[in-house]
């Protein structure tokens, strides 16, 4: 009876196992990337579950020879009541041929259910000109036991890598700073990587874990890691030089100790030895936006998109809210396109749009989507027609400009619920009170006594004075009320009025950014001030405004040509500072009173 309540637990334990692993079984295949030609390595399936062996099913191999395996491994653990197990089945592998080769999936069946594994690339590189032997591992390490004196400058080096040399203004180029070594390398210090001036940048994250693979260059094998990578816009034509980088590097150096006894022939010595690696500076050729064939809705966005847009609706009441959603999306510069201008029926009231960038940075540039919503009131009833929205850009493959449009949109607008504010004037009619029966009355002969009569308050000089004093403070509180609604209804002279108070506000909050230090948002601020603040003086909407357009707006207004100058100069500085490198507090100082000191000019300039 014992013996078969054990077989019952081994059963119910058996199958909790299945059914615990049964929902999320991994079956996965790994090897190095990168191996030598010579050198075995090791190509290894694991499954997060116990299975039987006979059930592998290896691909095809091609390229390699198999030398051992499959070798059968497996674990199992039971941790505070959780039971985990796990099996690994190894195969040495021996490459036969320099070359790239595939390994497709692997595949094993569990309870009757097949699982598939992950396909591999593996590169053999040749053999190294200056080592017989070499490990097929990653890291940095030497090479299969290779001892070191010193490390030359053709052992361990960093290179900067372009992915173009020749490029257009606002064309995306990567940059790639990598670490070549055959020594061991433990650590780095004094790291230093350019400015990258006359470029936004962008830099790529990369993983914490940082795989290291190997790479034949110059006859040689060596271990490499990609240590910092950035994406580049250059803002200007001609030739521009990008500084070195540089590192120190802390080298671990292998030396074989002099025997001195038996047990000294078994152990190695090591040396940590600081080297200085440079990175060559590099030369961007970078040409020109062609002005032939530039269209006039080019606003500098430069690489390869797609426009869409979508109505809410088409069919309104008047005070009904309308959204029309304008995206862009692909790979270029994304971060640098202005809101597209949308031109609404007259009778519609336009508000500042909703701006909803979703990208990430690639090593081909910027890719994603920016997605801005226009909202907009009609206020009549009507059949009306959204104009189609144009977006221009310079396709670097085809080195052209494009265009692409929106379709336009017909909205019917139906008159809906009307408020009755109008003002009803009631006039009363006042008839005058005779006193009847006084108009003769009898004489009294009798001695009597004369005396003033009582006036009343109404009769009074002081009465009247009063009523004077209030009807003037009432005509003039309704010149006031007047003028004020004159210029309410006048929507551009009350946005004039109130561009440099919405001006120094956002000012304001950019000085407790610039405070704290916090760059990007201080720039925002202080470009949102002095767009919102031209757009309110110039009485422009904000997603119609330009450059051009302001500084045309500026010129019929008689300002001072100067003035115009340090205000266009102002933008391009912020836009540039905006995505460049981490900048000084004196330099954003520096932005900031330029910034408060051309608002002020423009303030006493603009009538």
């Amino acid at each position: 009876m014992r013996k078969v309540g054990l077989i019952a637990i081994a059963i119910f334990m058996t199958i909790s196992g299945g059914y615990l692993h049964a929902g999320n079984i991994v079956f996965q295949a790994k090897a190095p990337s990168s191996v030598v030609m010579g050198s075995a390595f090791q190509l290894v399936y694991s499954i997060n579950t116990l299975a039987d062996p006979n059930e592998l099913r290896t691909p095809p191999i091609s390229g390699f020879d198999v030398v051992a395996g499959p070798f059968t491994t497996r674990s199992e653990q039971s941790i505070n009541g959780v039971y985990s197990s796990s099996m690994t089945f190894t195969l040495m592998l021996m490459p036969k041929k320099v070359g790239t080769y595939s390994i497709g999936p692997g595949s094993i069946t569990v309870n009757k259910q097949r699982y598939m594994s992950n396909g591999l690339s593996i590169r053999v590189l040749p053999p190294d000109k200056n080592a017989p032997r070499q490990s097929g591992g990653g890291g940095f390490s030497s090479e299969g036991g290779t001892s070191f004196q010193s490390a030359s400058n053709q052992d361990v080096f960093m290179r900067a890598i372009v992915s173009k040399t020749k490029v257009y203004e606002q064309e995306a180029f990567l940059v790639t700073y990598k670490l070549y070594s055959i020594p061991d390398i433990v650590g780095f210090e004094d790291v230093k990587f350019p400015d990258f001036k006359n470029f936004v940048m962008q830099q790529i994250d990369l993983s914490n874990d940082r795989q290291t693979q190997l790479e034949h260059y110059n006859g040689r094998n060596y271990t490499t890691a990609v240590i910092y990578q950035v994406l580049l816009f250059p803002q200007r034509s001609g030739v521009i030089t990008i500084d070195p980088a540089s590192c120190t590097a802390i080298i671990r150096l292998r030396n074989h100790a002099r025997v001195r006894s038996i047990f000294d022939d078994f152990f190695d010595t090591y040396q940590d030895v600081k080297k200085v690696l440079v990175a060559p500076s590099i030369r961007i050729d970078v040409a020109p936006l062609p002005s032939q064939g530039k269209p006039a809705t080019f606003s500098g966005a430069v690489g390869n998109f797609q426009l869409s847009s979508n109505l809410s609706k088409t069919i309104v009441k008047t005070n009904d809210a309308v959204t029309l959603e304008v995206t862009v999306s692909g790979t270029g510069n994304l971060k640098l396109i202005n809101n597209l201008p949308v031109t609404f029926p007259q009778s519609f009231d336009t508000y500042e749009p909703k701006v909803d960038n979703n990208y990430r940075t690639t090593s081909t540039g910027i890719t994603g989507t920016k997605t801005i919503d226009y909202l907009a009131i009609p206020r009549q009833a009507g059949d009306y027609t959204i104009a189609p929205v144009s977006f221009s850009y310079f396709d670097v493959a085809t080195h052209s400009y494009k265009t692409l449009s929106t379709p336009a949109y017909k909205i019917h607008v139906d008159q809906g619920p009307v408020s009755n504010n109008s003002v009803v004037n009631n006039m009363t009619q006042k008839e005058n009170v005779k006193l009847l029966n006084q108009d003769i009355r009898y004489i009294d002969t009798n001695n009597f006594r004369i005396s003033r009569r009582q006036s009343f308050l109404i009769q009074s000089n002081l009465f009247l004075l009063a009523y004077l004093i209030v009807l003037l403070v009432v005509i003039g509180l309704f010149f006031i009320f007047r003028k004020q609604a004159r210029d309410n209804a006048n929507i551009a002279l009350t946005r004039t009025k109130k561009a440099n108070k919405m001006a120094l506000r956002r000012m304001k909050l950019a000085s407790i950014y610039l405070k704290q230090n916090n760059k990007e948002q201080f720039y925002e601020e202080v470009l949102k001030a002095i767009w919102g603040y031209m757009s309110d003086k110039l009485n422009i909407p904000t997603a119609d405004l330009t450059k051009q357009a302001m500084e045309t707006g500026l010129l019929n207004r008689k300002i001072d040509v100067t003035l115009i100058q340090r205000l266009m100069e102002l933008l391009h500085t912020c836009e540039f500072a905006q995505y460049a490198p981490s900048q000084s507090v004196q330099a954003m100082d520096k932005i900031f009173d330029e910034a408060v000191a051309v608002i002020e000019a423009l303030e006493g300039s603009i009538k």
